[in-house]
């Protein structure tokens, strides 16, 4: 018994050692746009670095029309707004987290279905999102108004432990299993 223990013991503090190394310096966050006029939805996932900045973006748009995000346009002054390329926007690709996540500056990202344009989620007011694209530097075809939730997703290190603590229950069970029965004392 005290063999498994300290099995165990040196399992999970390995474990938690390796994961704590290798975790990076991100978080991932899971997002969900609604227009108020449920024309327009667009739900995909956000990567945000130690310093607030939202570096990766994946996910679709529906309703009005079907894309899929491809990524985030980088920010070449950040934190500071900056133009996006075809001059319609000014973004920041900040998040903050508590409270409104993004600002009046927002985010923007491209989509494989739409090349030389550009949409860009931002907080209008608190508890009002807009989502606007552009088309090839001539203007906005797309403008809704909608709300935005966020939320944490969890780390791939958070699935390794809990994986690991399945495996070691299930590794502790069946040895328990195995252990010899004596039969009881007649005396």
């Amino acid at each position: 018994m005290r063999k498994i223990i300290s099995t165990s013991i040196i399992g999970f503090t390995t474990a938690i050692f390796l994961l704590s190394a290798t975790v990076a310096n991100a978080a991932v966050y899971k997002f969900s746009f609604n227009s108020f006029d449920a024309e327009l939805s667009a739900t995909g996932e956000i990567i945000v670095n130690g310093a607030g900045e939202v570096t990766g973006a994946l996910g679709a748009i529906s309703g009005l029309t079907n894309q899929t995000i491809g990524g985030v346009v980088s920010n070449p002054t950040s934190p500071s707004p900056a133009y996006s390329p075809d001059g319609l926007f000014i973004y920041n690709n900040m998040y903050y987290g508590a409270g409104a996540p993004l600002d009046i500056n927002g985010l923007l990202f491209a989509t494989a279905q739409n090349p030389g344009g550009y949409w860009n989620l931002w907080a209008a007011s608190p508890g009002n999102y807009s989502l606007w694209e552009s088309f090839g530097g001539s203007g906005y075809p797309i403008q809704e108004s909608g709300t935005l939730s966020v939320t944490a997703a969890p780390e791939a290190s958070t699935w390794a432990m809990l994986a690991l603590g399945f495996a070691a229950l299930g590794l502790v069970g069946r040895r328990k299993s195995r252990a010899p029965r004596l039969a009881p004392g007649l005396g």
